[in-house]
């Protein structure tokens, strides 16, 4: 990793940019949250917020094409930035006074704007990474990234709900605002010597931005295998989102580890699968060299069935261990199909590609975190035999796309 750095010095700045943008991202999560469930009507303030979070990268589907189109990226990266930090001094200002659900639904509709700007400037920056790497070393690249992601993310979530023993939520959204002020000032230090790499970059010559979305949602739906890869991560991470109710139902009647409290018993499990996500991201390059994304992913696959058998018979051991195994797989792949995607398409495309792939990969989540809940009102079996039957169907999908083109598979193998 060290030696990858010293070598692309140019886009280790770059991506250390995105990722103090990704602090941005995540230190006042918390305290929205926070505020919403504070409101009388806290269920309806935190849909607000949820929405507010989920909803821009769904319409970075037309995004990542806009952005495609531009030629002045830096400039425009610099612009997101200080938009964003105008969007959190708003944010500031609203929480002034005493939170209401009107001011809520307010602060959340800047936090929108500001996170339609965050993925603008993602699809903005994804040219980049093409330019400055090369293909051989794409991989790790984007292991580092990945890495760096995830680690920012939970030290940001976790920063932000400290800060909040100390700082008001107003001053919090102004601390956030620096945050964003000062990538910006990254940014403009960097321009410079990105100058002469932007002007490589080819614009999308396309006017329509409707047929190019659709000519991006064609171009990887016609490749049975990146379909195949594609499908199977977005429900990896349909099966995260609905994993966590469940589990926090399964805990009321499971009698181990019972000197933890049930709140505990909730973190372990994210903080087990956060940890092993991020050190699939560090081994990404040195584990499973020789097997394909469809073959690891199946072992997923494999392993979410073992946690619906976890479930059923009673033993949170296994759902811990399946979850484990599950996360480190997912660390593994992650940054594998990032650097394919981006190794595949030509750079006026990157930006369109990546953020339609990451707004078809939000999508299952909520109808999961909807589903096994829903099935666990009837009863609670319901939802665990409902995560068997997720594994099978979705080992019966990928199968289903390997055999309809089995010569490509056996080619990517």
């Amino acid at each position: 990793m060290i030696e990858f750095i010293r070598n692309n010095k140019l886009f280790s700045k770059l991506a250390g940019i995105n990722l103090v943008s990704k602090v941005g991202d995540r230190l006042f999560y918390t305290a929205m949250l926070t505020i919403a469930t504070s409101l009388p009507s806290g269920g309806i303030a935190v849909m607000i917020v949820s929405a507010s979070e989920t909803l821009p990268i769904l319409l970075s589907l037309f995004l990542g094409v806009v952005a495609d189109k531009q030629k002045n990226k830096v400039r425009l990266l610099v612009f997101c930035s200080y938009f964003r930090m105008a969007m959190y001094i708003g944010i500031g200002l609203i929480f002034r006074n005493s939170p209401t659900l009107i001011l809520v639904l307010f602060a959340a509709g800047l936090n929108f704007l500001s996170d339609i700007s965050g993925n603008y400037a993602s699809a903005l920056f994804s040219p980049f990474t093409k330019i400055l790497v090369q293909a051989k070393d794409m991989e790790q690249a984007q292991g580092i990234v990945s890495l760096g992601t995830q680690l920012v993310s939970v030290l940001a979530t976790f920063i932000g709900a400290s800060l909040l023993a100390y700082f008001r939520e107003s001053s919090l959204a102004f601390i956030n605002a620096a945050v964003f002020m000062l990538v910006a000032i990254m940014y403009l230090g960097v321009g410079p010597s990105l100058k002469g790499h932007e002007e490589k970059i080819k614009t999308l010559e396309n006017g329509n931005m409707f047929s190019a979305v659709k000519d991006n949602i064609r171009s990887f739906c016609s490749d049975n295998v990146l379909l195949g890869n594609l499908i199977q991560l977005a429900m990896l991470n349909g099966f995260f989102g609905g994993l966590t109710p469940v589990f926090a139902l399964f805990i009321n009647t499971n009698n181990e580890m019972m000197s933890l409290s049930n709140p505990v018993k909730i973190s372990l499990l994210s903080g087990i699968i956060t940890v092993f996500m991020i050190f699939g991201n560090a081994m990404t390059t040195k584990f499973f060299k020789r097997h394909s994304i469809f073959n690891i992913n199946i072992l997923s696959d494999v392993m979410i069935l073992f946690v619906g058998v976890g479930f059923v018979i009673d033993s949170i051991w296994i759902i811990m261990i399946a979850n484990s195994c599950i996360a480190f797989l997912l660390g593994i792949v992650a940054p594998r199909f990032s650097a394919e995607v981006v190794n595949r398409y030509p750079v006026e495309r990157i930006g369109g590609i990546i953020t339609c792939i990451n707004a078809l990969l939000v999508i299952a989540p909520p109808v999961t975190s909807l589903l096994f809940p829903m099935l666990a009102t009837f009863n609670i079996n319901y939802a665990y035999w409902g995560i068997i039957i997720y594994s099978i169907i979705l080992l019966v999908i990928c199968l289903a796309l390997a055999k309809k083109n089995c010569k490509k598979i056996s080619c990517y193998l």
